[in-house]
């Protein structure tokens, strides 16, 4: 069986983080945060295979295409010292494919979390490094909090709302939206093992829910 990892956690400015510095240690690229005038500069960083940001279906948000203009706009439109600037899903990608696979494998669940969110996605593919396990090839998907609109940042998307308000307009929770989002990955990269000749599958449940 292909090892199955599915992570997600907030980039906050709480724990002293800027969506700007994550984004270009992940993409490898120099970037400038204009809220405090930091440059975050890993443009030599090796391991990175691909870079990409993706929009919604249909979307006329050109501007986010840029990676520098869409995180200054995500810190630009959060005012409070704690905000979430961010979320990071963290994907293993299973080493059975061709970095080609990896890459269309990892573009299609990008593209289903900016459909199903109405938000900017943006995703790089790290390589194993020289010394860890040749199979873990891995990406990272740094999502906006926030619907991506063709003249900036709108409001917050459904995975950034309170319980008590999903609840009162009868949709799921924060909990019962990861466990769709691990469930969709799992179909999503069984799928794409299997297109590529694999009989091998991922399986998002525990050992325990497993049996």
């Amino acid at each position: 069986m292909a090892i199955y990892h599915f992570s997600m956690k907030p980039i906050a400015r709480s724990g002293g983080r800027s969506a700007v510095a994550s984004a270009a240690y992940r993409a490898a690229e120099r970037l400038t945060n204009e809220r405090d005038g930091l440059t975050h500069d890993f443009s030599n960083r090796t391991g990175v295979e691909h870079a990409e940001i993706v929009l919604p279906a249909g979307s006329s948000a050109y501007w986010a295409m840029k990676r520098s203009a869409l995180w200054n706009a995500a810190e630009r439109v959060e005012k409070r010292s704690d905000a979430r600037i961010a979320r990071e899903f963290e994907i293993a990608l299973p080493h059975e494919l061709t970095p080609d696979q990896r890459l269309a494998l990892t573009r299609a669940f990008a593209e289903d979390l900016a459909n199903r969110y109405g938000a900017a996605v943006d995703f790089a593919i790290h390589r194993p490094g020289g010394a860890s396990d040749i199979r873990n090839s891995h990406a990272h998907l740094m999502m906006t909090t926030r619907e991506v609109t063709e003249t900036g940042l709108g409001d917050k998307t459904l995975l950034e709302r309170e319980n008590r308000w999903l609840l009162a307009n009868h949709l799921p929770p924060s909990q019962l939206q990861l466990k769709d989002l691990r469930q969709a990955w799992e179909h999503l990269a069984n799928r794409h093992l299997a297109m590529a000749g694999h009989d091998i599958r991922i399986d998002h449940r525990s050992h325990l829910e497993a049996g």
